[in-house]
């Protein structure tokens, strides 16, 4: 299955610094993982996994001090995104397709606040995009139509009496305006409302999970204003006015030029690779952990390198590690339990995996699982070495090999040096 997206991890801290807690209930969800992300330059960032109990409760905390939006994911692709001011927060809700929207918080300014704004969203949808087409089709002396003016009224009214006096839930609320509107109907006041934000923000910024987006339209906003140039010319130009403003000597600047990276493929925009390279190279200043690995292509490994060791937190099979286990020929695999190809495609490795191991191979399975029952269930008569760090696409062992779709399969020699890469196991040839 591919991952579309490639994200770093940093794991942050221990749950005993905590700055605040955050206390959940899921209704529908008893005994399953809650991977609990933040965002730092920009990035969600893994900092703990927890399972809920059996009434679905569960309880996490964040060691940092924090103001922004924290993300609570499951494993099947549910997620909840609530907002903090570095506080407590305690909500409920119910496991499905209002995971979010049926949110229901007893405790935390933020996203209460933010909650009562979000309940206006639909209504506000109405009175702008629904009921003036409606009114169009009615008579003004209409019962109808005048029930339709009366709820109109009765809208305004709410949005009247709305209070907010969390500066984050302002903030957001800003920020998420100025998305939909670059995506509406993307114009110079949009582009130039997002440069003020790239030059004058603080860290709530990266922090709001919505500098990608910031990012991506501005460099639409120049590939539409300049139809006829290249599209290498135009990033290139998108990229000089956003670090003019971001400033590649700080962090802002080198967390937008981390941002571009991630969401442009270098074999598309080679030169605009390399120049940018060449110039972070340059920098006397400290450069962020993220953007040295996206400008070293430290996490590129190629056919003739070492294998990245894999240490095991509980050791496998009395092994501690990748390097621990001798064979003569080793098949590392990334797969997952919930993957589909990866399941149609086990059968094929167990049955390959019978002479291999007669020869004096050995095949060590990496689960980009984050469910422990369901990846003890998938590996029981697995006879391989199996192992999980629970992190799914966030995992480090994945982000080392630069996997980004399962299964993926390396062949490895006896002395852990990468002979073949492949997506299928028939498609390996023996190193022999």
């Amino acid at each position: 299955m591919k991952k579309y997206l490639l994200l770093p991890l940093v794991l942050i801290g221990a749950n005993t610094f905590a700055q605040f807690s955050i206390n959940g209930q899921i209704g529908n969800y008893s005994n399953k993982p809650v991977l609990v992300k933040i965002f730092e330059n920009g990035s969600p960032k893994t900092i703990n996994t927890v399972k809920t109990d059996h009434n679905g409760n569960f309880t996490t905390k964040v060691p940092v001090k924090y103001n922004g939006i924290v993300k609570l994911e499951t494993p099947a692709g549910g997620a909840i995104s609530v907002l903090s001011d570095n506080e407590n927060i305690k909500f409920s809700t119910v496991y499905g397709e209002q995971i979010q929207t049926g949110l229901k918080v007893t405790e935390g300014k933020a996203q209460t606040e933010y909650n009562k704004l979000q309940q206006l969203v639909p209504l506000n949808e109405l009175n702008a995009s629904i009921f003036p087409h409606i009114k169009n089709i009615y008579n003004p002396n209409d019962p109808f139509y005048k029930a339709i003016e009366t709820e109109e009224k009765r809208i305004n009214d709410l949005n009247k009496n709305q209070s907010i006096s969390s500066p984050l839930v302002n903030y957001i609320s800003g920020l998420e305006a100025l998305v939909k509107e670059s995506k509406t109907n993307l114009s110079e006041a949009s582009a130039n409302k997002i440069l003020t934000h790239i030059q004058n923000d603080d860290d709530r910024l990266e922090n709001s999970s919505y500098l990608p987006e910031l990012a991506f339209a501005y460099i639409n906003y120049q590939f539409s204003k300049s139809p006829n140039d290249t599209p290498e010319n135009n990033l290139q130009k998108a990229t000089e006015v956003l670090l003019e403003k971001g400033n590649i000597e700080t962090e802002r600047g080198q967390n937008i030029l981390s941002t571009i990276f991630t969401l442009v493929p270098e074999a598309n925009f080679p030169n605009f690779y390399s120049s940018y390279k060449s110039k972070v190279n340059s920098l006397t200043c400290k450069i962020t952990d993220d953007l040295k690995k996206k400008v070293s292509g430290a996490n590129t490994i190629k056919i003739g390198d070492k294998a990245p060791d894999i240490k095991f937190e509980t050791p496998v099979k009395g092994k501690k590690s990748l390097y621990d286990i001798k064979a003569s020929e080793k098949l590392v695999v990334f797969w997952a339990s919930w993957c589909p190809a990866c399941n149609k495609e086990l059968p094929y490795i167990k049955e390959y995996y019978t002479e291999f191991k007669k020869k004096g191979g050995e095949i060590i399975a990496i689960s980009l699982d984050f469910d422990q029952t369901e990846f003890n269930n998938a590996t029981k008569d697995l006879g391989w070495y199996n192992y999980t760090d629970l992190l799914r696409w966030d995992s480090p062992i994945a982000e080392s090999y630069n996997v980004d779709s399962t299964p993926t399969i390396f062949l490895l020699d006896k002395d852990n040096k990468i002979v073949q890469k492949v997506g299928h196991i028939t498609e390996l040839q023996s190193s022999k």
